[in-house]
């Protein structure tokens, strides 16, 4: 709509993405229900963006951060935007509490004792820890900077041999019930938007999903837990029946057949176009083919999840 032809330089929408700070799906969403751009394609109907593009793209992902409904702002101008972002100051620097470096201390202080007490098998000793920081973090941010860490840190160990599985499962067990009592403490509005959380067919780990569902109940999301080692067909009939706007999956095991990669597809399939797939875990880079074919948000890192989830939220606004 607002994107002059540029024939010099074109990018990919993976490129776009990086470029602008926005989801892929995003771009999409913005470009087939609020026309805020109008990117050109190849004959293959692959998306291409040119430098005005990503330029505007920038200047609507800065918008909405800055408080303004993609639906009001989508069709005016880029001059309109920079007045826009012009006039509303904002100074995100403000928001840090503390230095990046006394943060890591801290966090690596609290992972410490808590393998402490799990090589101890003291499951007391490791959940007052965990209480602990509570007080000090915000339950993303206890997520994201000492849960997972830790989880990481204990598979590590026991993969090399120094870790007993009765201490990892200790630990694992310990974790789901804190994390699913900060998960049902937190109130969410009625109206907010729903997700529904799994583990797809095949993946029988499902702390990362937990770990997924508080922080996106945090966010504000009304969230329903699927559970582990989903069926496609299941996680569609849920969407549909419950009306969710988005569906996050969690994958840990590297798939050596077919399974994840049919059932993948076949959820796409039965979600349709206009439901939001997220997609992450330690094994999910592995199908980034897949996952831009299907039209799913890649999650690298957990981190990532929170400001996936706020953005998602303000393009469906």
């Amino acid at each position: 709509m607002f994107s002059p032809m540029n024939t010099d330089i074109s990018y990919s929408i993976k490129i776009a993405a990086q470029r602008t700070g926005l989801s892929a799906h995003v771009i999409r969403i913005w470009e087939r229900r609020h026309e805020a751009i109008k990117p050109q394609r190849t004959e293959s109907k692959r998306r291409l963006y040119c430098e005005a593009d990503i330029q505007r793209l920038s200047l609507l992902h800065s918008a909405t951060e800055a408080g303004h409904s993609i639906g009001q702002i989508a069709h005016l101008p880029d001059d309109s935007l920079r007045q826009i972002l012009a006039s509303k100051e904002v100074n995100t620097t403000e928001q840090t509490t503390a230095p990046t470096h006394f943060a890591d201390a801290q966090a690596s202080r609290y992972i410490e004792r808590s393998l402490t007490a799990i090589r101890a098998l003291d499951g007391n000793a490791f959940e007052d820890e965990l209480r602990r920081a509570s007080l000090h973090y915000r339950h993303q941010q206890l997520i994201s900077e000492i849960i997972d860490p830790l989880m990481q840190r204990i598979g590590q160990l026991w993969h090399e041999g120094n870790l007993c599985i009765a201490s990892e499962h200790l630990a694992t067990s310990v974790i789901r019930a804190f994390i699913d009592g900060i998960r049902c403490a937190l109130h969410v509005a009625d109206d907010a938007p729903l997700l529904l959380i799994a583990t797809p067919r095949g993946q029988m780990h499902e702390l990362g999903a937990l770990f997924a569902a508080t922080m996106a109940t945090a966010e504000g999301w009304r969230v329903i837990y699927l559970g582990r080692n989903v069926d496609a067909v299941d996680i569609g009939a849920a969407t549909q029946r419950k009306g969710a706007t988005a569906v996050a999956l969690s994958i840990s095991y590297p798939s050596a057949d077919e399974l994840l990669q049919n059932e993948l597809r076949q959820l796409r399939q039965y979600l349709g176009s206009d439901v939001i797939l997220v997609v992450g875990g330690s094994a999910a880079a592995q199908h980034c083919e897949l996952l831009d074919e299907i039209d799913a948000v890649f999650l690298e890192n957990l981190p990532q999840l929170r400001p996936t989830l706020a953005t998602l939220k303000l393009s469906t606004a």
